[in-house]
C-alpha cells in the first residue's frame, strides 16, 4: 500500500487507462473536475495569499508560456521556480523539460493544442512517454463533449469543464456531432435536466447570464455523460471503435488519430495482444489499427508454413473461425483427401491473409468488417501487400486461387507482380459444383508421385506449433511441440501431450 500521493493503474484499452489518483482528495479516471481543484502560484511572486489550502492538488510553481514559446525562455522560466515539498504536481510545457517524481503532470498551454493535429499528438506521446508510468496525466482547456473520447483514448487521464463554461457563455450548445450556435437550433436534441423543458427561442429569450448558466449546466451534463461511456468502452476494450467514429466530429481530431496510428510503437506497446471484444473493423482508420498490423508483422516474422507444395488461396468468410464457415467446410469436403497435399491460406480484409493455422487467434477469430464485395484502395493494397511478402519469402511450386471477384483481383495482381503464375479454378461461384470439381482436378492434375503431403496428425501439430510461434516467437512452436508430443482433444481444443 502506497503512502501519500501516488496514482495507480486498474484497468486499460490501449494508451486509455482507467486509475485512481489519491492525494488530498481521490479522483476515479479518466475524469472531469473543476479547473479550480488544481491549483499552484505563479513563479513571479511567493505570496501565500496565492496558495489556496483548501485545493485538493497543489502543483509546483510555474510561469505560463503559449505553445510557440521558444525554448530558451521555456528553459529559463524553469530554472526559477523554486521547490515546493507538498506539490502533488507540476505543470510541464508540452516542448519544455520533463521532470520526474511527480503522481500528477499538467500540460501547459494545453489549449493552444485543439486543431493542430500534429502539435497535439506529438505532444501527448512525449509527455506520455517520459512520465512515469504511475502518474496522471492532466491537459487543462482541452476537452469538449465530442474531443473527450480521443483524449482519453490517447492517453489523457484528466480534463476539466473549462470549454463547457466558455462556450455556454458564447451560446454554443454541446452535442456529439459537434458545438452548435444556439440561433441554429431548431429543437433541442437533448433531455438532460437543463433541456427537458426547454426550447431553442425559449433559452434564447432568458437574459445573458440566466442563457449562460442553463447552457452550463447542458454543457457540463453532456461532458459527464461522455465521460461516463468513455469509461465503460474503457472497460469493455470498445473504445477504438467509438472513437474511430466519434472523431469524425472535426478534421483535425481525424487526423490527430491517423497521427496516433502512425506513432506504432507507442500505442503497440501499450495494447493488449489478447481481448475479450470482437474487433470491429468498420473505417479506413481500422486497417492501422494496432492489433491489424500486429497480426500482419506477427505472420510476416514468425509463422513457418508446412512443408507441402502446393497452397490453396480462398476467400474469407463472416462466420469465424473460417473453417466452421458453410463455404469452407462445402469446399474441405469436397477436397476430400485432397487436402492432405494442400496449404491453405485466407484473403481477408482488414488483415491481408490468415494461413490456416492461424485462423483462431486473436483478432483472426474475432474481428468483423461490413461486407459488401467491393474493396476500397487502402484495402486492396493491404492484402497485396501482404500476400506479396508471404509469397517471396515461402515458395510453393503450385499456386492455386479459387476465389472471384476482388480476392481474384488482389491474386491476380499479385501473380503480375512476382511473375508468379496463379491458377484460378473458382468460376461465378467458388461453392458450385463446377467450381469445384475444376478445384479438385487442378490438384489431382498437379499431384505426382513425391509431391509431399501431411496426415491429420501431422496437420494438428503444425497447427499449434504455429499459434505457438505467433504468441511467444519463432521457433517456440518446435520446442514445446515435439515430434514425439501427443494432440488430444478435438478442434478447435487441441491439447498437447509429452511423455
Amino acid at each position: 500500500m502506497k503512502n501519500g500521493p501516488h496514482f495507480e493503474v486498474i484497468d486499460r484499452d490501449s494508451a486509455a487507462r482507467i486509475g485512481k489518483l489519491q492525494a488530498e482528495k481521490k479522483l476515479h479516471t479518466p475524469c472531469v473536475i473543476e479547473a479550480e481543484d488544481v491549483e499552484g502560484r505563479r513563479i513571479w511572486s511567493d505570496e501565500k495569499s496565492q496558495s489556496n489550502s483548501s485545493c485538493p492538488f497543489q502543483v509546483f510553481p510555474y510561469l505560463p508560456m503559449p505553445f510557440r514559446t521558444p525554448i530558451e525562455v521555456i528553459d529559463e522560466a524553469r530554472k526559477l521556480a523554486k521547490t515546493d515539498n507538498s506539490a502533488t504536481g507540476v505543470v510541464i510545457h508540452p516542448r519544455g523539460v520533463i521532470p520526474g517524481g511527480f503522481c500528477l503532470y499538467v500540460l501547459g498551454s494545453a489549449a493552444d493544442l485543439m486543431g493542430n493535429q500534429r502539435a497535439f499528438i506529438s505532444s501527448i506521446i512525449r509527455v506520455r512517454e517520459e512520465i512515469p508510468y504511475d502518474s496522471a496525466l492532466y491537459t487543462p482547456a482541452l476537452a469538449t463533449s465530442y474531443n473527450l473520447a480521443l483524449l482519453i483514448y490517447a492517453g489523457v487521464d484528466i480534463i476539466d469543464y473549462t470549454q463547457a463554461i466558455i462556450s455556454a457563455y458564447q451560446d454554443k450548445y454541446f452535442t456529439r456531432a459537434g458545438r452548435i450556435p444556439l440561433q441554429s437550433l431548431r429543437e433541442l436534441p437533448c433531455r438532460c435536466h437543463a433541456c427537458i423543458d426547454h426550447t431553442p427561442q425559449s433559452i434564447l429569450a432568458l437574459s445573458k447570464k440566466e442563457r449562460g448558466e442553463l447552457l452550463e449546466e447542458h454543457n457540463r451534463a453532456k461532458m459527464d455523460e461522455e465521460m461516463s461511456l468513455t469509461r465503460e468502452l474503457i472497460r469493455t476494450g470498445q473504445l477504438r471503435e467509438y472513437v474511430e467514429g466519434a472523431c469524425r466530429v472535426e478534421p483535425w481530431q481525424t487526423a490527430s488519430l491517423q497521427h496516433l496510428d502512425y506513432e506504432h510503437t507507442y500505442l503497440e506497446k501499450r495494447t493488449p495482444v489478447i481481448r475479450s471484444a470482437r474487433l470491429n473493423a468498420c473505417t479506413g482508420e481500422s486497417l492501422n489499427r494496432v492489433e491489424v498490423q500486429r497480426f500482419a508483422e506477427r505472420v510476416r516474422e514468425r509463422y513457418t508454413p508446412p512443408e507441402l507444395d502446393i497452397l490453396l488461396l480462398l476467400h474469407c468468410s463472416s462466420h469465424k473461425p473460417y473453417s466452421r464457415s458453410p463455404s469452407h467446410q462445402k469446399i474441405r469436403r469436397a477436397l476430400g483427401g485432397l487436402t492432405n497435399y494442400i496449404h491453405e491460406v485466407i484473403i481477408t480484409s482488414p488483415l491481408g491473409i490468415v494461413p490456416r493455422e492461424l485462423e483462431l487467434t486473436y483478432p483472426a477469430a474475432h474481428y468483423d468488417t461490413p461486407v459488401t464485395g467491393n474493396w476500397n484502395s487502402d484495402e486492396h493494397n493491404f492484402a497485396v501487400e501482404c500476400l506479396s511478402n508471404y509469397l517471396r519469402e515461402h515458395h510453393y511450386k503450385t499456386i492455386i486461387a479459387h476465389a472471384t471477384g476482388a480476392y481474384k483481383e488482389i491474386c491476380r495482381e499479385v501473380s503480375e507482380k512476382l511473375s508468379q503464375p496463379i491458377k484460378f479454378t473458382a468460376g461465378n461461384n467458388p461453392t458450385a459444383s463446377d467450381s469445384l470439381e475444376k478445384l479438385k482436378r487442378e490438384i489431382k492434375n498437379t499431384l505426382k508421385p513425391e509431391t509431399p503431403r501431411r496426415n491429420p496428425e501431422e496437420a494438428k501439430k503444425d497447427l499449434m506449433r504455429a499459434i505457438t510461434d505467433y504468441q511467444f516467437g519463432k521457433g517456440t512452436g518446435r520446442k514445446l511441440i515435439p515430434v514425439d508430443a501427443t494432440i488430444k482433444a478435438p478442434y478447435p481444443k487441441h491439447q498437447a501431450h509429452h511423455k
